[in-house]
């Protein structure tokens, strides 16, 4: 069986929240496992032996590691199904359904598309098809055919596959788009001539037309006449703040679109069309994402805050020493110090990143004991037992796996003896087939030539090797708090009560 959808339909604020982190990737998944093989070459439940992971990958001519980045997710989707064994077999109903000629033969023409979606915001403006590698392709009757066109499928199964084979990814470049063109912003404001509409963001009336009917079949808008307005449900998630938040998250799922397109090249080859080991592609990168991970501050506060009070039952934070690597926003160490006025925080990152920490931090009052740190995550020498807590939040996972064991042994060497490592991590469960959102994330992980993500017991196992033989790992909202320190030192066993914290 495929993953069942749930017997109550998601809500349009949990399907845009799907749609525009994991949509495309999802469709990016289930593109890349047709087109390098791995369906076919599985065995089928019952009808032979299961194979591991290593035998796949060398069947299908593949990488192991970008082999199990799509299996692990294929497992958890219930897609392929792995014994205690680790062996994988393809699920009966999933070889039913890619059995059948002419739906094979519609995923492999829903597949050519993924290019060609890149170019709808041009088609809306011009109303026309577009040329993509030295073809024309009508972008606009595409969406017309995939949203609002019904075609038999041989099973509801085969239905849900094609849903997110197919319309995933449109639907997240559907939203790129109108959020580039503004129209949303537009419909926020209240009610719309279609007149109005055209002119504001330089949309064809075909262009137009074709949106709105997409954006009416999501459940996003609806016209009466020739005026255009937000739902109510629609409304009432875009309201305030959610809106510029919701853009912003299309915005960066947009940078990941040519990688996610050629995935299977990086899953081949290991040929990183997105590689955040160029320095300065990682320079670009994470200086426009600048403003996204200053617009989650508020959301991670709320979880940095709970971390740095569970650590409080058991440590006191008062004239605490604490290296925060990797800051991002800024948003752990600042934790911290708003915990415990007298802690003395380094927030080490890239120049270009610590530039908005700074504001941040700033904001929050508690620049008087920050200290900002630019350097090279991969090399940096961190001292010599200088920190009573150092904090990795989120940075384990651009690391790539044979790059750990330095980064904790330069971690270890900079904790005093008695200190605490705080990670702060998606990790995974003992199969390593879950949860489905870490999994998407460690799927961007992989195509963008960063790190994995681990287990409790694989975080274990490298970090007793540095001496940090005591672990614990606590589960935080969407994410997990892993805590690590030398033998005698005390760890929390359990979080402190959820508290709002102040902006």
């Amino acid at each position: 069986m495929t993953a069942p959808r749930s017997a109550t339909p998601p809500s349009l604020a949990q399907s845009l929240h799907f749609w525009a982190r994991n949509a495309s990737n999802e469709s990016a998944l289930l593109r890349t496992s047709l087109s390098v093989g791995i369906f076919d070459t599985l065995p089928v439940e019952d009808e032979g032996a299961p194979v591991t992971v290593q035998r796949l990958a060398e069947q299908v001519g593949a990488k192991v590691r970008g082999v199990r980045s799509l299996v692990e997710l294929l497992v958890c989707l219930r897609l392929v199904h792995m014994d205690e064994a680790r062996g994988l077999v393809l699920a009966r109903p999933v070889a039913a359904f890619l059995r059948d000629a002419v739906f094979r033969e519609r995923l492999h023409e829903a597949a050519r598309w993924w290019g060609p979606i890149g170019h709808l915001e041009e088609a809306v403006r011009s109303g026309a098809p577009m040329t993509h590698e030295g073809q024309r392709w009508d972008v606009l009757e595409h969406y017309q055919r995939l949203f609002l066109e019904t075609t038999p499928a041989p099973s509801p199964e085969a239905e849900d596959f094609f849903d997110r084979f197919a319309r995933g990814s449109a639907r997240t470049w559907l939203l790129v788009t109108v959020g580039r063109l503004g129209l949303l912003e537009q419909l926020a404001m209240g009610p719309q001539g279609e007149a109005a509409l055209r002119s504001a963001t330089g949309a064809s009336e075909r262009g137009l037309r074709t949106v709105l009917d997409v954006l009416a079949h999501l459940g996003l808008t609806r016209t009466e006449g020739t005026t255009v307005r937000l739902t109510d449900e629609a409304r009432q998630v875009l309201e305030g703040k959610a809106l510029q938040y919701l853009l912003r998250s299309f915005s960066v799922s947009a940078q990941y679109w040519e990688a996610l397109e050629r995935l299977d090249e990086t899953v081949r080859h290991e040929r990183f069309v997105l590689d955040l080991k160029d320095p300065e592609v990682s320079r670009r990168f994470y200086a426009d994402n600048s403003n996204q991970i200053t617009a989650v501050f508020a959301s991670h506060f709320q979880l940095s805050r709970r971390a740095a009070a569970t650590i409080a039952q058991v440590r006191p934070l008062a004239g605490a020493s604490v290296l925060d690597i990797g800051t991002g926003s800024g948003v752990w160490g600042v934790a911290f110090s708003r915990t415990e006025p007298t802690a003395h925080v380094t927030y080490f990152d890239q120049e270009e990143v610590l530039a908005q920490a700074k504001r941040n931090v700033e904001q929050l009052q508690a620049l008087s004991r920050a200290r900002f740190w630019p350097g090279n995550l991969f090399t940096q020498d961190f001292g010599s037992a200088a920190y009573d807590f150092i904090i990795l939040p989120q940075v384990l996972n651009v690391l790539r796996p044979e790059s750990l064991p330095d980064m904790f042994r330069r971690v270890a060497r900079a904790l005093k003896p008695d200190g605490i490592l705080v990670i702060a991590e998606y990790v995974l469960n003992e199969r390593r087939d879950g949860p489905l959102e870490h999994l998407y994330f460690g799927l961007r992980r992989f195509l963008t030539n960063e790190g994995d993500l681990l287990s409790h017991s694989e975080y274990s196992e490298l970090l007793s090797n540095v001496g940090l033989t005591a672990s614990v790992c606590l589960p935080l909202p969407t994410q997990e708090l892993l805590l690590a320190a030398r033998p005698g030192v005390t760890l929390p066993t359990r979080l402190a009560p959820a508290t709002r914290a102040a902006a």
